[in-house]
């Protein structure tokens, strides 16, 4: 194992790390914000109307990640292969497709709200709880569109090289969501209304502030790209329908989760009801564990929101390597971070619960809350593992995964217990964590990831600035040319493909400092072949090298610049794309 090979997926990997961190804590941050305040101000009553109307985020949820986090994945690979045009094909379908879904969504939610929460158990024998719960649900739905938009602009600008604007928006978007909170509820007394006002606006911020990325060219994501890209019969389409297949393969858990949260509302308020309990006690503590789990898995989050735009790229380039390595950097980051946090917050139980505003309830919430950590290594692992089997191909896996964690041991479960033990609830949890985890790694070992394509139809090395053995690794891909039986003619465009462009990368992009590294992927897919050349230098476009230059220069210049249009003329197509850190050229012979 060369150090090449991993210094530029680890180097990716850390380059996103930190603002997905940023993300996913500020997130988990506005997650809370509004059961923080409203429960310090209103109370329990409070605290059950965020728990009751959770349902309708978990529907966000499933939708809005249905659309982004497989949407992405296929934004991806369509980059990865130099298809800018139908990439931003795609983009444009999706945005069409899931505006006209979440107006259909605003329009009837507000029209069906009454039904829907008797249906959730909440009926007029309580006015003040329905009334609290209209007034929060009404102006939730009618935003539809606004979460939904910023749901898929923050996947898309984060694959489409700014992840640090996705970040900025998600972040000044949560920490807005608390301030408000913090305002609207706590000194101006707004209750409930003021809760969801605030989520609203936050919303809106982050979408304001992640559309300034299609102002920018740092991403092939400009307003004027997407809404001249053509659509190649129907070609758009097609890929929106695939990204959909691989998006809902897992966002279908908050389908489930929409249902384990109704479920287990409904079972603690039964159990209140039969007197084994106290009903609405437990139904606020179940609120709090919700709460407390959107923090715990905020580093697994970061972790897989980091490494699915790399494994998605590596996934369609065929490095298998680089594809398994950065799983093993999430692993470990994640991991490690969310144990850490997992422990601190188990020995602070009892603080963490008094924030929510219901001291009267810590007998029942600080057991709780230590019961659920019991259950975060697993369901840590499962996440990351999960995003991984998703971004790279394995969609099946994943949505197995998904639905055996969500639904097929988490429901029966939550059924018994929530019916026969309701006192020991909590539970559910880590029993559902540890037979998932279980069952999973034997399906990881009776289905191994299988390569897709021939062994010997990729062909991948690393070179590094200190040694430039640029004539082993040709006399490497010559072997790989004749062991595939490559016409003459394209065999001599390859060889002469990959010589010209590491050269002018060793000689013009390099700066001579150790850790500088060529990546190059060759992969025969049918009747194409592609290259893929990634190096670790600082911003190099060598596809700017025109003819004007040449007859400016004298010596090596013009050798190197006519190498490069040689190159040009000789293939299919030749593209170029700076991307976390790193110059990429996509040829297609």
């Amino acid at each position: 194992m060369k150090k090449g090979e991993r210094t530029i997926p680890r180097r990716m990997f850390y380059r996103v790390l930190f603002p997905s961190v940023i993300s996913a804590l500020t997130l988990s941050m506005a997650d809370i914000a509004d059961a923080l305040v409203v429960g310090n101000r209103v109370g329990g009553m409070g605290l059950m109307v965020i728990g009751i109307v959770t349902p309708f985020y978990m529907l966000f949820n499933l939708i809005g990640y249905g659309f982004s986090t497989g949407g992405s994945v296929v934004f991806g690979r369509l980059s990865a292969d130099g298809l800018v045009e139908e990439a931003r094909a795609h983009f444009r379908t999706l945005l069409l497709w899931l505006m006209a879904l979440s107006a259909l969504i605003a329009i009837l939610g507000n029209l069906l709200i009454r039904p829907i929460f008797a249906l959730l158990g909440v009926s007029g024998t309580n006015p003040q709880l329905l009334a609290m719960c209209l007034t929060y649900a009404r102006p939730l739905l009618a935003s539809t569109p606004v979460f939904m938009l910023n749901f898929l602009l923050y996947d898309f600008v984060r694959y489409d090289n700014d992840p640090k604007l996705a970040s900025l928006g998600f972040s000044v978007g949560s920490v807005c969501d608390l301030l408000l909170n913090i305002v609207l509820v706590l000194y101006l007394n707004m209750g409930v209304l003021g809760a969801i006002l605030s989520t609203i606006s936050a919303q809106a911020l982050s979408v304001l502030i992640l559309m300034r990325h299609f102002f920018t060219e740092k991403g092939m994501l400009t307003f004027r790209g997407i809404l001249s890209a053509g659509d190649r019969a129907g070609t758009a389409v097609r890929n929106a329908t695939r990204s959909l297949a691989i998006g809902l393969s897992t966002s279908v858990r908050y389908l489930f989760q929409f249902i384990f949260l109704s479920l287990g509302n409904r079972l603690l308020l039964d159990a209140g009801l039969r007197g084994v309990i106290d009903g609405e006690r437990y139904v606020a503590v179940f609120d709090v564990v919700m709460n407390v789990s959107y923090i715990t898995t905020a580093p697994y989050q970061a972790a897989a929101d980091a490494m699915q735009p790399m494994v998605a790229i590596f996934s369609e380039e065929r490095n298998r390597f680089c594809q398994r390595y950065v799983r093993r950097l999430a692993l470990a980051w994640g991991l490690v971070a969310g144990t850490v946090l997992t422990v601190i917050i188990s020995f602070l139980a009892g603080p963490v619960s008094a924030l929510f505003g219901i001291p009267e309830a810590l007998d029942i919430s600080v057991p709780a809350i230590q019961i659920f950590c019991f259950s975060m290594p697993a369901a840590g692992y499962l996440m990351i593992q999960i995003a991984y089997d998703q971004s790279g191909g394995n969609s099946v896996l994943a949505g197995g995964a998904t639905m055996l964690r969500t639904a097929v041991i988490l429901l029966p479960v939550t059924l018994v217990i929530g019916r026969f033990y309701p006192a020991a609830f909590w539970w559910v949890f880590p029993i559902t964590e540890t037979l998932t985890f279980l069952v999973t790694m034997v399906l990881q070992i009776l289905l191994r990831e299988q390569r897709v394509e021939d062994r010997f139809r990729v062909f991948t090395e690393a070179l590094d600035n200190e040694n430039r053995d640029l004539a082993r690794v040709m006399e490497n891909l010559t072997e790989f040319c004749q062991r595939n039986e490559m016409d003459p003619r394209r065999s001599m465009q390859l060889q002469l493909a990959v010589e010209e462009l590491c050269l002018v990368t060793f000689e013009k992009a390099f700066t001579g400092k150790k850790g500088e590294y060529i990546q190059l992927t060759v992969v025969l897919k049918g009747e194409e072949c592609i290259v893929h050349i990634r190096n670790s230098a600082p911003v190099f476009n060598p596809l700017e090298m025109r003819m004007e230059r040449v007859r400016q220069d004298t010596g090596e210049d013009v050798l190197d610049s006519i190498g490069v249009m040689m190159v040009r003329k000789q293939v299919k197509d030749l593209q170029y794309r700076h991307y976390e850190g790193c110059n990429v050229l996509t040829v297609i012979l």
